[in-house]
């Protein structure tokens, strides 16, 4: 990038406005007196403009005459056989609940105790064919039988409050009157005394998977897709649009979450053709087809408002009052891609933590125009050359870059999460120095680097082993192989083990990080990863693949009983393993032809090698290729289908026009098996150093951003953020990571560690700096200020 482009960014970066800036101001005026409860009583005693029937209501009168009955008194009674949804009935009677109906203006949130009526719920089964084979049968969310989904489902009528209606429309309540009364012709609209309006519009439906009780706990994760009508997409299946596969994504993706214990949301609104109507979007669907040159993207629009006179009436401000009626306050997962949306929902004050995009193989050849347009007119999207992005977010260089953007921010006292405090960052040196000293009183020479060799070296077990290779006479090249095969295993079930969790090794209790190394040393030498038993102690593709059982691997990490010894994200782990099974048989310039194995990395990187007179000089490049792109497709796919590991989205960073100029890489794991295979290879008698470890980066995890934190240099802006639990993706961990990158470099750059390696500072260092300021303010837990849901691949 040159300095002109550089400049560029940095000025559009500046111009993006941050959540903060998109908040909705108060409701002054008739509007901060008139709220819903005014709102709730005018609907009870009657006064009220429109017709209690919305959409339906000519329908209700012709049948009324017709039965001779007075439906509008009808249906303000209750039959016996009615009842209450517990779920939503204890939600909506909570009083943490009704504090976020505060800014409601489009409905009556009492409306299920209303006379008649506005709002009912009720609990289905739904039967979506497209995701009976995609999702775990798991006998609470999804029947084990069929398939069907269990949901709990609450329809709204609307019911506007005129005067704040208008406050956020940007018009006058005379304005907004005299629009009512030009298109509905009811005088009653005119009438200042009913400031409530039943519009004759449908309404919406909110579709809960998982007991949406739960949204009362911080901790809860929640999902969430807004859909706005699209019959011919989303019923009979028409492929000019994207609606039906969003919605089926979406559906899956807060399915899913329920299946986590979350919360997914599905709110379904009646806004046909962008509330155009399907009259105006037919007509516009036959002048894209019949223009000259065929459909094409840079047309979309034009024809809407050529037919229409605009291009979009669903003024998207009116939506999030249903989020806010269950009391939702942040969402984890925002399956949206239209800005309109998104900055609806955070001008309401919901804090949304990362957004998902539809993925591109959802998009048929059809719908190419339609969501090409959209992309132009500013929504979100991971659209791109996937495989070139994906080779500029596999650089080193790229992490530093990217994750200093995030950090400029901060410095500007512009971010959306923390606020940044560099005043205490030598109190932070200076903690850090002190633990150095504790730790290794020997002093800068003593201190060994960043590795999972730490965690090993001092167990028998290891110990033993490596004297039985020499004991053995095994050759220093194969005895390099070993180490690095069970260095790989060990290093990627080395994501956070849960507070729970603890492991047993002849009879002495392990925890944490040291317990889950001395779990797969074990297993590596019991011969859990080898195909040959008379060679046990290697890891090999063919045992990882076919032989090693969910079960062995229980077993292997004392965890079968899940409820007596829980260790977080098994699966995860789990899978991960089998994934590094297929990665060394895809990639046999790697890892071998015949036998693939992660210790055949010696081969490659040697062959590679510069010969120097006591040995080899490896390139920290070639090793970084081997686990970065070799290992490329172990990583679990994002929801919004970029396969790309540890690489997340942060929304403040994204350039028009530039697809990917929002992605912020960390590596994290990739790194710390770096980190842990040069100490391996160096060690070995083989006489290998490697050269470039200044490219490598602090490893941004919970410990060393946790140091960071608890010291106050990195400081929450809302401190109900150190109660939830957050996806790895949230933008708050995105945050937090970045400025970890960059304030690690920092620290490990200062007078006081000028002799010391990276490698060095974070063993000494922060890593373990972080794990005593933990254990010192947080006693009985030892956790990090920040709570991180993990699947058991970053962290």
């Amino acid at each position: 990038m040159t300095e002109g482009e550089e400049k560029k960014e940095l000025e559009q970066e500046a111009q993006r406005p941050s959540r903060s800036k998109l908040k909705w101001p108060d409701f002054t005026g008739d509007a901060a007196t008139y709220d819903w409860k005014s709102v709730h009583q005018d609907l009870e005693d009657g006064l009220y403009s429109g017709c209690y029937g919305w959409d339906n209501a000519a329908y209700w009168g012709i049948a009324e005459q017709k039965a001779g009955i007075d439906l509008k008194e009808w249906y303000k009674q209750r039959t016996d056989a009615e009842y209450y949804l517990p779920q939503f009935q204890q939600l909506v009677d909570d009083p943490i609940t009704q504090e976020e109906w505060k800014g409601i203006f489009t409905f009556d949130p009492m409306g299920m105790y209303a006379h008649p009526p506005t709002i009912a719920a009720c609990k289905a089964r739904l039967d979506i064919e497209e995701l009976k084979e995609k999702l775990p049968r798991d006998g609470v969310i999804v029947s084990k039988e069929d398939g069907q989904i269990q949901t709990q489902k609450a329809a709204i009528c609307y019911a506007w409050n005129l005067p704040r209606l208008s406050q956020r429309l940007d018009l006058s309540q005379d304005e907004l009157r005299q629009a009512l009364y030009k298109f509905s012709g009811n005088p009653q609209v005119l009438d200042e005394t009913r400031q409530t309006y039943l519009p004759a519009v449908g309404g919406c439906t909110i579709y809960c998977f998982g007991d949406v009780r739960k949204l009362r706990d911080p901790k809860t994760e929640v999902a969430v897709r807004v859909h706005d009508e699209c019959i011919g997409s989303d019923v009979f299946g028409s492929d000019i649009c994207t609606c039906r596969p969003y919605l089926v994504f979406a559906l899956e993706q807060c399915i899913r979450c329920a299946q986590r214990g979350g919360v997914g949301l599905v709110i379904y609104y009646r806004k046909e053709g962008r509330s155009l109507g399907e009259v105006v979007k037919f007509r516009v669907y036959n002048a894209r087809e019949n223009q000259s040159g065929g459909d094409t993207t840079d047309q979309y629009f034009h024809h809407t408002e050529s037919i229409a006179g605009i291009r979009d009436a669903r003024f998207q401000v009116m939506m999030p009052d249903a989020l806010k009626w269950l009391g939702v306050k942040r969402i984890d997962w925002l399956c949206s891609m239209s800005n309109e949306k998104y900055e609806a929902i955070v001008g309401a004050g919901i804090k949304v933590m990362q957004r998902v995009t539809l993925p591109e193989d959802y998009v048929k050849e059809n719908m190419k125009v339609e969501i090409g347009a959209k992309i132009a007119s500013g929504y979100q999207t991971t659209e791109m050359d996937v495989a070139a992005l994906c080779d500029v977010n596999l650089s080193l260089s790229q992490i530093r870059k990217q994750c200093r953007r995030i950090y400029d921010l901060g410095v500007a006292g512009d971010l959306e999460h923390f606020d940044l405090h560099l005043e205490k960052l030598p109190d932070v040196v200076a903690f850090v120095k002190q633990v150095i000293g504790e730790a290794y009183p020997g002093g800068k020479d003593t201190v060994k680097p960043h590795s999972r060799v730490r965690h090993l070296e001092n167990i028998p077990a290891y110990q033993d082993f490596l004297r039985g290779m020499e004991d053995a006479s095994v050759d220093p090249y194969e005895q390099t192989r070993r180490l690095l095969d069970l260095v790989t295993v060990s290093v990627l079930v080395d994501a956070g083990a849960g507070q729970s969790w603890k492991y047993y090794h002849n009879g002495q209790k392990f925890t944490s990080s040291e317990g889950l190394a001395v779990a797969s040393l074990d297993m590596f030498l019991d011969g859990a990863f080898s195909s040959d038993q008379a060679l046990k102690h290697r890891v090999n593709s063919y045992e990882l693949i076919h032989n090693l059982s969910r079960d062995a691997f229980c077993k292997g990490f004392q965890c079968a009983n899940e409820k007596e010894n829980p260790l977080q994200s098994v699966d995860g782990r789990f899978q991960l393993l089998k994934r590094l099974g297929s990665c060394l048989e895809e990639n046999p310039q790697y890892f071998g032809k015949e036998l693939q194995r992660p210790g055949n990395l010696l081969n490659y990187v040697l062959k590679h090698a510069t010969k120097v007179e006591n040995g080899y000089q490896v390139s920290l490049t070639d090793i970084w290729d081997v686990c970065a792109r070799g290992l490329k497709k172990m990583w679990p796919q994002h929801a919004g289908s970029i396969q790309s590991g540890d690489i997340w989205h942060y929304h403040r960073l994204t350039v028009p026009g530039q697809p990917g100029s929002d992605l912020v890489p960390f590596h994290k794991l990739t790194q710390w098996l770096i980190y842990s295979l040069v100490e391996v290879l160096e060690m070995s008698s083989i006489g290998i150093k490697v050269v470039g470890m200044e490219h490598m980066t602090a490893l941004a995890e919970y410990r060393n951003g946790g140091l960071l934190t608890d010291l106050g240099v990195l400081k929450l802006k809302d401190s109900s953020d150190h109660l939830a639990l957050h996806p790895v993706g949230s933008e708050v961990i995105v945050e937090w990571r970045a400025l970890t990158i960059v304030l690690m470099d920092q620290i490990s750059k200062d007078e006081e560690f000028k002799d010391f390696t990276l490698a060095q500072v974070l063993e000494g260092g922060t890593w373990r700096a972080g794990r005593v300021i933990a254990r010192k303010l947080r006693p009985l837990s030892g956790k990090p200020p920040i709570q991180i849901r993990s699947d058991g691949t970053v962290f």
